[in-house]
């Protein structure tokens, strides 16, 4: 395993376990446009995870599954923005993304042989809710499509950056360690779930 995707995890591991304010969208001071959402999946606990979650998913099926999962992805990530920019707002996106997040983690921690088909349906879940639950919080039109935009780019390369680096996961212990990450992702999201659930 190379040094750069070494780094990586250990950067993704480290904003997992970072203490952050109980904000749904967080907002980063002094950034926006496109760069603010483009920093937008990363910084939202939920879609942070459901992406790891993904990631991990398909890089361990690899090279049984292609590039379809994630390229699926990409496209309801799209469709998904452009139903955010078309003025919907649904509601529940976030909690659906807490429950695919809990799903494909523990898929990732079962480390079972899966059909690129289930691949592409979780790719097309996970990226319409995360979409669906990234509205921008800015008044102008033309500076929310520019968020948008951001936003589809950072989802997107952040879960490529995950398969590229689970997929070179070869050995037992990094395959192992995968699948522990898998169970952590889904307890986490289950915490956060049952914390949201109305008392």
């Amino acid at each position: 395993m190379t040094p750069h995707v070494i780094r990586l995890f250990a950067v993704l591991l480290c904003a997992l376990a970072a203490p952050q304010a109980a904000h749904a969208h967080p907002v980063v001071q002094g950034v926006g446009g496109f760069f603010g959402g483009l920093l937008h999946p990363l910084l939202v606990p939920t879609h942070l995870l459901a992406v790891i979650a993904l990631g991990l998913l398909i890089g361990q099926q690899a090279p049984r599954w292609g590039r379809a999962s994630p390229a699926v992805y990409v496209v309801a990530v799209v469709v998904g923005l452009g139903v955010i920019a078309l003025g919907a707002v649904p509601r529940f996106a976030g909690e659906a993304l807490l429950a695919l997040a809990i799903l494909m983690g523990l898929l990732t921690a079962l480390a079972r042989p899966l059909p690129e088909s289930a691949g592409c349906v979780l790719a097309a879940a996970a990226g319409f809710a995360l979409a669906l639950d990234s509205p921008p919080g800015v008044i102008s039109v033309r500076e929310a499509n520019i968020m948008l935009i951001g936003t589809g780019f950072g989802a997107s390369v952040i879960l490529i950056a995950v398969v590229e680096g689970a997929s070179r996961l070869v050995r037992d212990w990094q395959r192992i360690g995968a699948r522990i990450v898998g169970a952590w992702i889904a307890a986490s999201a289950i915490l956060v779930l049952a914390l949201g659930l109305p008392k």
